[in-house]
């Protein structure tokens, strides 16, 4: 995600954005700072936007480690945009910043972590985003990069952890299927989105539905009123 806010900001489709906060040029001095600091305190772009990040409801990915999605707010975007200035040793300019965030005038768009057995190519996936009586697929995917984890069996590490040690020694045997077991590797995708926000209400809650035949459907809940 390292040049995530490059690709958004070049990426010819951008022509509207959703605004859920108003950016008074208060709020855009925060944002600023906030991505400022971000990069002083030398934290990864993926810890800047953890207070954003959305966790999945169904929990029925058998191949889950960490999935969520976030909105790229206006307020992100502002942190994300003085974050990449200041990488280029450039000042984060308030009006140079307004404007950039003026180009996502009309669309929501949401950034995805998935976990998946292999990486997903396009038409190997749905996404939905529901709302009420309305059911809409975004008008554009961007496929960012992935990277290979290796797979922690959470049931086997539930049952671990509930059985008490009785200090018995693996066989030969029995550590080379433990070590197999956890060099198993999972894909982790990082991916966006684009919804036209004129299709919903992008301040009122909605969900995110993803699905795929390996891992199945995955549920975000977006709630506007708690993110910044």
């Amino acid at each position: 995600m390292k040049k995530v806010f490059l690709t958004l900001l070049f990426c010819s489709i951008l022509s509207q954005c959703s605004a859920l906060t108003s950016m008074t040029d208060d709020n855009m001095a925060k944002a600023i700072q906030f991505g400022i600091s971000s990069k002083q305190d030398k934290q990864t772009l993926y810890q800047l936007i953890n207070p954003w990040l959305i966790p999945e409801r169904n929990l029925k990915n058998p191949y889950r480690q960490k999935e969520n999605i976030f909105v790229y707010t206006p307020y992100l975007l502002a942190a994300i945009h003085a974050r990449d200035k200041v990488e280029e040793s450039r000042v984060p300019e308030l009006s140079d910043i307004r404007k950039a965030i003026q180009e996502y005038e009309g669309i929501t768009l949401i950034g995805a972590r998935l976990n998946t057995p292999v990486v997903l190519q396009a038409g190997d996936y749905t996404v939905r985003l529901v709302q009420g009586n309305t059911s809409l697929a975004p008008y554009a995917s961007n496929y960012l990069h992935h990277e290979m984890i290796n797979k922690i069996d959470k049931q086997e590490e539930a049952q671990k952890a509930s059985q008490p040690d009785d200090g018995k020694q693996l066989t030969r045997d029995e550590k080379k299927k433990d070590s197999t077991a956890k060099t198993e590797k999972v894909a982790v995708l990082e991916m966006q989105f684009y919804f036209d926000s004129s299709q919903f209400n992008p301040v009122q809650q909605y969900t995110v539905l993803i699905s795929d035949k390996y891992c199945g459907e995955r549920r975000f809940d977006v709630n506007p009123e708690t993110i910044r």
